[in-house]
């Protein structure tokens, strides 16, 4: 290059770059763009046009990509051949961003126009019609080219009347939305509600018209009618019944339309739901209504229209009462929920014959409402104590590789009793039951002589359980429960209890799984770490989302400075260029790996082997970049 503007330093360069040969107006050229450069060139020179513009990409010096718009003029000398070119760049980096948008814009809009099941209308000041979709041309019976011929006035006359009002209306609020009809081509009046907005179009002002089919939602509001009347005669003797019933919208939630009184049975009144303070989902208790909501879908995808199901409800006042719903659902012309009707009974009475059914539902609750470990298994031990005659107990937990037991909580235990039973070995009489898998119920006293445990003579302690606890086919705890009152539990007790510890099994297993899986993520995220290489995550534009320790001690940034930085702008300046040119030529699978050294934050430069491949992390696309440093790189800081 002969001569370069001052002003190049724009692009992080000095015109004594390339006046004196060290680099090439090519080198600032984007690899992927020099192609089409390139061809430009070549075409319009063969083409004898002496005044061209091109668009194309540029990289600085520290390595942005930057867009410009580039006017070449072509010089010729004596014999007619090209004697240079006089080349103006201007950085369009920004004018190309809101091109982008723009675009973007349009096809969002002309997909809004063309996929709606709405007709669209967008019209001027005037009324007359400048564009209308293909909902709206099927809709009315007309050709878009007789639509774009027509105004407002010429598709109902009620709108001809109040046009003057509803453009002003519109003009002032921006917006407007209001009842009417429209007339087809061959005479039949379509009910619509019509939702008006205005907008830019073509540079001047216009009104965009939504128009909503109401045929189908009239129709139904007319059964809905209907059904109402009925629901007047039968009111009285639903309202006298042990049953609620229920009309609701399969909606989110399931706000209610109409809701039989006696659902004060549950401490609400009918204003609470028909009022809209409560949809029917916010008495649902929470453990129950991912599988109520995934129950209701299942049935409608499967065309069945009449089915039950058992859950629990929260009542006013905050207990939990089981009932048993019969759902009839009520389907459109299209097949497709239109309503839910609804008649549930209270059955908790049935459901809590045993008291397992009770404490299954607290614990539930309990499981929901702490991340605490040692928090959780104190609740599931309060659980297990609720079942009459137990009173005092303990839970342990069974150490995987030397079968030891170890008490993690206890309620009611004396001191004494704590002294000798905290622990036991992987040898131990208890250790070995455990193992063994088999419940053991006996007296206290029967407990002491097997472990060879002195009795406390002021211990009341009588009828024993020891539970083994079991998760997925391995034992992880085991409950120990007594009794102050009884010398013996009774069978429907035990059966009670086994069904009991089996649940906190599975509550034990869950917990201990999320703590294997934190040690995991702890583990994989310290390997990381010990690497001397540097390892670096990067996203699409080659900004830097994560990388390892041996990075910021090496380079002498802080993990924040590297946050968002350009990997290319990590290499020394005068090897940017090649740097992105090896950048891309790894992902595109030209090269397999680049030596191109890093340099740190204090110039000092870094040798280093570097491999790219694809991957994704936290759920988007990335580059993962493994560079391996030399030795003498890896012993130096």
């Amino acid at each position: 290059m002969e001569f370069v503007s001052g002003n190049v330093s724009l692009f992080g360069y000095e015109a004594a770059d390339f006046t004196d040969g060290k680099l090439l107006y090519s080198d600032l050229i984007h690899p992927e763009d020099l192609e089409a450069f390139g061809f430009g060139i070549i075409s319009n020179s063969e083409r004898g046009i002496r005044d061209y513009t091109q668009k194309y990409r540029v990289l600085t010096k520290a390595g942005k990509v930057c867009w410009v718009a580039d006017r070449t003029l072509v010089r010729y000398g004596q014999k007619g051949r090209i004697k240079d070119y006089i080349g103006f760049i201007r950085d369009i980096t920004e004018e190309k961003k809101l091109e982008e948008k723009l675009e973007y814009s349009e096809k969002k809009f002309k997909a809004l126009m063309e996929y709606s099941d709405d007709a669209i209308i967008i019209h001027d000041r005037d009324g007359k019609f400048l564009e209308a979709n293909e909902a709206s041309c099927k809709r009315l019976g007309y050709s878009r080219e007789e639509l774009l011929q027509m105004t407002p006035y010429d598709l109902d006359a009620k709108y001809k009347k109040s046009l003057p009002k509803q453009f002003k209306r519109i003009y002032r609020d921006g917006k407007a939305t209001f009842d009417t009809a429209h007339v087809r081509k061959d005479g039949s009046v379509i009910p619509i509600k019509l939702s008006t907005h205005t907008m830019e179009y073509d540079g001047k002002t216009t009104v965009l018209t939504v128009a909503k089919d109401m045929r189908e939602q009239k129709k139904t509001n007319e059964d809905l009618l209907y059904a109402m009347k009925v629901r007047n005669v039968l009111e009285t003797v639903v309202n006298n019944s042990p049953v609620v019933v229920f009309l609701c919208r399969p909606e989110h939630k399931w706000p209610v339309e109409f809701i039989s009184e006696n659902i004060s049975k549950f401490g609400y009144s009918v204003e609470d739901f028909t009022g809209g303070k409560l949809l029917f989902g916010d008495i649902i208790h929470p453990s129950d209504f991912e599988k109520i909501k995934d129950n209701l879908m299942r049935n409608c995808s499967e065309g069945i229209t009449d089915f039950t199901q058992e859950y629990r409800l929260l009542t006013r006042d905050g207990q939990v009462r089981w009932v048993d719903e019969r759902t009839f659902i009520q389907t459109d012309e299209k097949g497709a929920a239109a309503y839910l009707q609804c008649v549930i009974m209270d059955i908790t009475e049935r459901k809590q014959e045993s008291d397992f059914l009770r404490i299954q539902c607290d614990l539930g609750i309990a499981l929901i409402t702490t991340d605490d470990f040692k928090e959780t298994f104190k609740q599931l031990l309060e659980l297990a104590l609720q079942v009459s005659p137990i009173d005092s107990g303990c839970l342990y937990l069974i150490d995987k590789e030397t079968g030891e037991l170890s008490m993690e909580t206890q309620r009611g235990l004396s001191p004494s009793f704590l002294k000798f039973a905290s622990h036991y070995d992987g040898n131990s009489v208890m250790s070995r039951l455990a193992r063994n898998g088999q419940p053991v119920y006996k007296h206290h006293s029967e407990i002491c002589s097997l472990t060879n445990v002195k009795i406390q003579p002021h211990e009341t302690l009588k009828a024993t359980a020891f539970l083994p606890i079991s998760y997925k086919g391995e034992f992880v705890a085991a409950l120990k429960l007594i009794s102050r009152t009884e010398d013996e539990i009774p069978q429907n007790v035990r059966n009670t209890l086994e069904t009991i510890a089996t649940e906190i099994g599975v509550a034990i297993g869950r917990v201990m799984e999320k703590t294997e899986l934190k040690n995991t993520c702890d583990d994989l995220e310290a390997l990381f770490n010990d690497l001397k290489d540097f390892l670096f995550i990067v996203d699409v534009d080659g900004c830097v989302v994560h990388c390892n320790q041996a990075v910021s001690k090496k380079l002498g940034y802080s993990p924040e400075e590297l946050k968002g930085k350009s990997i290319i702008s990590l290499h020394p300046q005068n090897k940017v260029l090649e740097a992105a040119g090896n950048f891309s030529q790894l992902l595109e699978g030209i090269k397999s790996s680049c030596t191109i050294p890093f340099v740190s934050k204090k110039g000092i430069e870094i040798p280093a082997e570097t491999r790219i491949s694809r991957g994704k992390w936290k759920g988007r696309e990335v580059f993962i970049s493994l560079s391996r440093l030399s030795e003498e790189a890896e012993g130096g800081e």
